[in-house]
């Protein structure tokens, strides 16, 4: 029998260990209460097509292809990188705290999309729970079931943390000190593409 509630909460307990979707999420809840959910949703249909290629099988296409594996961990690496610097320079933007002048949701929405699809780290976690915790013998619509209450999870959980980052006096706090975080959400992210250009090309080098 599947303990939902252990799934359910390994979920959250690594959506709140620091990554590049909780520091963009951060980074753009700061922006208003639009561009905070439209990150979350973008998140979400990410980490929802990761769940469907490990319920389907697809998932052994990255996982057992070394050459694809690292081109998709590259290509993350480098738009991680894209966002730092557009971070490290957004300080010099004019932001108002009636929200009038906010960033776009769209380009939320796909930075939120394009950092959780390319990040394999959640495409393996997400095979980690369904192999570790889910019995072989479990059906289709049982796993699809499962899917659907993690993406869930991930969509409410990412939501509401972004209607957090709305609290006026943590808000006028973040925007009053925006350079400073702005340096920290940027270097993190870099350090995070750091760390992803290290163990691709260590992997790269050990399977020659």
């Amino acid at each position: 029998m599947t303990d939902y509630w252990t799934l359910i909460t390994i979920m959250f307990l690594a959506m709140m260990s620091p990554g590049p979707d909780l520091i963009l999420i951060l980074n753009n809840g700061r922006f208003g209460i639009k561009t905070g959910l439209a990150t979350s949703l973008g998140i979400t249909v990410g980490f929802g097509l990761h769940t469907t290629l490990v319920v389907f099988g697809l998932s052994l296409l990255l996982t057992q292809n070394i050459i694809l594996k690292q081109v998709v961990s590259i290509l993350g690496a480098f738009y991680l990188i894209h966002i730092a610097t557009k971070i490290w320079n957004s300080y010099k933007e004019e932001l108002l705290l009636n929200g009038k002048k906010l960033k776009n949701w769209r380009e939320s929405f796909k930075e939120g999309f394009i950092c959780n699809i390319l990040n394999l780290k959640v495409l393996l976690f997400t095979l980690s729970l369904f192999t570790q915790f889910i019995p072989i013998e479990v059906g289709l619509n049982t796993k699809l079931k499962l899917a659907f209450i993690l993406i869930m999870e991930c969509l409410i959980v990412w939501s509401l943390f972004g209607v957090f980052l709305q609290y006026r006096p943590l808000k006028e706090f973040m925007i009053h000190q925006r350079k400073y975080i702005d340096r920290l959400f940027a270097f993190a992210l870099i350090l995070f593409s750091g760390k992803i250009f290290f163990t691709t090309f260590q992997s790269f080098f050990n399977h020659k």
